[in-house]
């Protein structure tokens, strides 16, 4: 038991200086570059009987939750977002007289989710996950 704390004694303060001589820099800088890489998202609404659609923009690097009321189908929207924290996201709902209609997203060229919404006020929503903590 002694041995333990000895042991479990050692490996904090061994964590503690590899923190204060700098190595945790070295962690955010990593983050910093993953969390500044950039993406290209498309969304994309098909069918009919679309209400409104509400997808997550990324002009100028900032994400902004946008809709589109009465939209032509079919709907499609480019955006070019980064972060390892973004999640690109497409929603629709379907009006009181009902429909069939599916939203994609597709990242850096790869469909990377697909929903489909039937019937009356039906809805249907993806969300994809950043590419930026994925080796390219």
């Amino acid at each position: 038991m002694r041995q333990v704390r000895r042991i479990s004694i050692v490996v904090a303060a061994g964590l503690a200086a590899t923190w204060l001589t700098g190595c945790a820099g070295d962690v955010k800088t990593e983050f910093e570059k993953l969390d500044a890489k950039e993406f290209e998202v498309v969304y994309e609404v098909t069918g009919s009987g679309v209400q409104t659609i509400t997808y997550e923009d990324g002009a100028k690097g900032e994400t902004s939750s946008k809709d589109v009321d009465a939209p032509e189908l079919p709907w499609k929207k480019k955006a070019t977002m980064k972060g390892i924290a973004t999640a690109p996201n497409v929603s629709l709902m379907l009006g009181e007289k009902g429909g069939q209609a599916d939203c994609v997203i597709y990242v850096n060229g790869k469909e990377a989710k697909r929903a489909t919404a039937k019937g009356e006020f039906g809805t249907a929503t993806c969300v994809a996950v950043s590419p930026a903590g994925k080796d390219s």
